[in-house]
Parts: structure tokens; C-alpha cells; sequence
């Protein structure tokens, strides 16, 4: 097989802190020569730190993200390439804040976030022993949602570290 193509990308992003909100927006853009894909992925993220007694920051993101295909997900059962295969697609919501609190005379962080992606044009594959077969004529689509919960800070006086919590559902 004898495949020659290229990819073209390109990304901005803008930050602008207005009063208590910190808003952040972007885009990121790319082009693939070999399926002629073009893809553009937008994200906004906002965060707000009200003006409480406690340090706490609420925060709010979503945008689309793409995955390009890798080779060996270009491939049928044959080995003959797909042309037509298309990027795999995530369009994420997420909802998070972040606690700065002292305890034991020492700095932590609590963060927690929740969130919902969208799984658009996901390419399947089959697993026989070692060998893992892509199916890239059959796409499909699935969901992940799930919380996180992550406790940062020096539990031990001068050691950075952390403890975590995730629960994941996902399905195809």
C-alpha cells in the first residue's frame, strides 16, 4: 500500500477576565488531505470566583474535539484503506469547582467535576486474543458521562500529593 497524504492545522484561543468571570474561548482547525476532511473544534470554558468568606472558583466548559483516524483504523478486515472514513467526534459538557481551604496549617485544593461527552462517528474493533481488528466500514456512536473528585495538597508536611475519586459510565 502506498499512501501519501498531509495535514494542515491551525488554532486560536482568547482569555478575557471580566469582573469575577475569566472567559476563555478558541478554536482549533485542520485539514486532512488523504479523506479531505475538514474539521473545525470549537471551545468556550468560563469560570467564576464570587466574592465569599471561602476561595471557591465554579467553572462551565464545552466544546467539540476530533480524533483522526490512525492507520491501522483506516483498514477493513481485506486490508483495503477506507478514503471515506471521517474523524471520530466528542462534543463535551462539563460543570466543576475548585475549594482552596488550609488544614493542618497547609494549603489544599478539593476539585470536582462532572461532566457529559457525545460520541459521534466512533470506529469499532474486535479483540481475538492479541490481535485487535478495527472495523473501519462499521462507525458507531456511544456516550461517557461521570463525576471526579480529586483532593490535592501536602498530606505529609513538604510532600506534594493527592487522593481521587472517578465513576465512569460509558456505552456504545
Amino acid at each position: 500500500i502506498n499512501l501519501s497524504s498531509y495535514r494542515n492545522s491551525a488554532y486560536m484561543q482568547v482569555s478575557k477576565d471580566i469582573g469575577n468571570f475569566t472567559i476563555n474561548g478558541g478554536t482549533r482547525g485542520s485539514y486532512w488531505t488523504y479523506n479531505e476532511e475538514l474539521i473545525i473544534s470549537p471551545r468556550l470554558s468560563l469560570a467564576y470566583a464570587p466574592i465569599w468568606k471561602k476561595d471557591i472558583i465554579f467553572r462551565a466548559a464545552s466544546g467539540i474535539y476530533y480524533q483522526s483516524p490512525f492507520y491501522k483504523e483506516l483498514r477493513d478486515s481485506e486490508g483495503t484503506l477506507n478514503q471515506n472514513i471521517k474523524s471520530q467526534k466528542s462534543t463535551h459538557y462539563v460543570l466543576g469547582a475548585d475549594y482552596l481551604f488550609y488544614s493542618w496549617g497547609r494549603p489544599f485544593k478539593w476539585i470536582t467535576e462532572i461532566y457529559y461527552k457525545d460520541l459521534k462517528n466512533l470506529i469499532p474493533y474486535k479483540i481475538d486474543n492479541v490481535r485487535i481488528q478495527y472495523l473501519a466500514n462499521d462507525l458507531s456512536n456511544g456516550y461517557a458521562s461521570g463525576i471526579d473528585m480529586k483532593l490535592n495538597g501536602e498530606f505529609v508536611r513538604g510532600v506534594e500529593s493527592w487522593a481521587s475519586l472517578s465513576v465512569m459510565k460509558t456505552e456504545e
